[in-house]
């Protein structure tokens, strides 16, 4: 429930319309200055011409709505070069008063149907030392961390390590 009401969430692909209100959501994500990498989400336009390349044997993108409204995303890019093409790159993404109601458990959950049916063998992803709730999503759903990136990330003078993880489907 939030707000009092239960939560009805919408799981579809994202389209280029949607871009406005993905870079919304990510920007939201990326004001915590948590969870990723970067300083910015892309622009808008960069957003849009993103979902309008999409190969649909290769990338995937879904949105999770309440009421209308995108409040998480996953995105799946399979490799192209022939020897990786049976691995996909996941990411993954919850509005923070949406998170730990099961959002991105559903997300995953889309994402094994497509990967399964492209013929991806393994999801990997990358994810902060420090997003502990992550990792338990992630290790609950069959993900075991591969590898430890130490030091990878630097936000002035703290320094974090980088997770990478991965699940055989």
């Amino acid at each position: 429930m939030v707000g009092g009401t239960a939560l009805r969430i919408l799981v579809r692909a994202l389209y280029p319309e949607d871009a406005a209100a993905w870079h919304h959501l990510q920007l939201g994500i990326y004001r915590e200055q948590q969870w990723f990498v970067g300083d910015t989400p892309p622009p808008v336009e960069a957003l849009s011409r993103k979902l309008l390349a999409v190969d649909a044997s290769h990338d995937l993108y879904l949105g999770a709505l309440a009421g209308g409204v995108l409040v998480g995303w996953l995105e799946l890019h399979r490799y192209t070069t022939p020897r990786l093409s049976h691995v996909a790159v996941l990411t993954l993404a919850v509005a923070l008063p949406y998170r730990r109601r099961g959002l991105g458990r559903r997300l995953l959950q889309e994402a094994y149907r497509w990967a399964r049916r492209a013929g991806v063998e393994k999801l990997q992803l990358n994810v902060r030392a420090a997003n502990l709730a992550a990792q338990g999503l992630y290790q609950t759903e069959g993900f075991v961390q591969e590898g430890c990136e130490a030091r990878q990330i630097r936000q002035g003078d703290r320094y974090e390590d980088n997770l990478l993880m991965a699940k055989f489907l």
